[in-house]
């Protein structure tokens, strides 16, 4: 699961045992992600809520474009586990299963959607070069249609799987397995 050793949902008590649960019914499954998170119970709920706030909850960005950034991210940090489940959680949310080929022509289409594309242009240069962000990345963003709610969410969507994809890979977090990776979306 983890190169750290962290409590399971079956053998978790105290606080990381309420929280797995709270995970369990909102979501159907604990990540392995959150399992590799159990030592910290109080960081790990944070975490989860800040997920669910940036990812599920009402917001300027739909779902579809929440899940093409967490993609592109993870894509670009070379996380597999963030890529795999978010690839995964696009078809899902797109009622497409072939949304990921979509996001990667769009991607590096010159035809398609200026909105998506500036979108997943700012956040894989947030993600690879964040030093390198200038404000006319923000004026291209504005001038493919977006608001300055959607590029502060965008901004805040990318910033956590920067973060997320870090906790996977500097933890050794292992894909789960067929059923274990079914979630409620």
């Amino acid at each position: 699961m983890a190169w750290i050793e962290a409590p399971t949902p079956k053998n978790a008590k105290g606080k990381i045992k309420k929280v797995y649960e709270k995970i369990l019914k909102e979501r159907g499954h604990v990540a392995n992600i959150f399992q590799a998170q159990g030592l910290g119970p109080d960081t790990l709920e944070d975490h989860v809520n800040m997920y669910v706030h940036l990812m599920i909850d009402p917001g300027p960005l739909s779902r579809d474009e929440r899940e093409m950034i967490a993609v592109v991210v993870s894509a670009a940090n070379r996380c597999a586990y963030g890529a795999i489940h978010h690839s995964e959680a696009l078809a899902e949310v797109a009622k497409d299963p072939k949304a990921l080929n979509k996001l990667l022509t769009e991607f590096v289409s010159k035809k398609e959607s200026p909105r998506e594309k500036a979108l997943l242009a700012y956040a894989a240069k947030l993600t690879l070069d964040p030093k390198d962000i200038t404000e006319n990345d923000i004026i291209d963003l504005r001038d493919a249609g977006l608001s300055d709610a959607e590029i502060c969410h965008a901004n805040l969507i990318a910033s956590y799987f920067n973060f997320s994809n870090r906790v996977a890979l500097g933890l050794g977090v292992e894909i789960e397995e067929g059923a274990a990776r079914t979630y409620k979306y």
